[in-house]
């Protein structure tokens, strides 16, 4: 299934799916086949056993967009914005190690975005070609997945029984918070 959502108060519409399987042992060799398929949209890859849900990388996509708007990005491209900003570091070599893919990757996750909605449905189904199954079960956040993601994105227990909501949604929510504080961090 995929996740489609609108950036409000831009032109930027946003599809995010998940993926098993996926053909990762050749990183660059995948870039280029999704790149190829994605045609004029943007796109990136996560690994998704380090993605706490869709609303993750769409608000990661929803703060590079604001960050182009205003002229404060770190990198040159929307593309590795959005990556910087799922992975809440200002650095592109750190938030490649967070939430990027590389040959050991089995489970990806793919963000898409496309002025065009039109455009955007058929560039995730082109991509989606390339990837392997669709599963958004890798999105999810369980137990040990749960576990990781508090220490890829150091947050603790406390932070989470602060939050009050379902564990699950209160790490979706820390991490998205965290991402959004990447401006301050300059």
């Amino acid at each position: 299934m995929v996740h489609v959502a609108e950036i409000k108060g831009s032109d930027w519409s946003v599809a995010i799916g998940g993926f098993r399987d996926a053909p990762v042992s050749d990183v660059d060799e995948l870039l280029s086949k999704v790149g190829e398929a994605a045609g004029q949209s943007v796109f990136q890859l996560f690994d998704a056993d380090k993605v706490a849900g869709w609303r993750h990388l769409f608000f990661a996509a929803v703060n590079a967009v604001k960050a182009f708007e205003a002229g404060t990005t770190v990198s040159r491209g929307l593309a590795m914005e959005v990556l910087l900003y799922a992975s809440c570091v200002d650095q592109i070599s750190q938030a490649l190690d967070v939430t990027g893919v590389s040959s050991s990757t089995e489970r990806v996750a793919i963000l898409v975005m496309s002025e065009n909605r039109g455009g955007l449905l058929e560039a995730f189904k082109q991509v989606s070609g390339v990837l392997g199954r669709a599963d958004d079960d890798v999105l999810r956040v369980d137990g040990v997945k749960l576990e990781a993601l508090k220490g890829v994105f150091g947050i603790s227990d406390r932070e989470i029984e602060a939050v009050g909501s379902p564990v699950e949604d209160a790490l979706t929510w820390l991490i998205v918070e965290r991402g959004a504080l990447l401006p301050l961090r300059k």
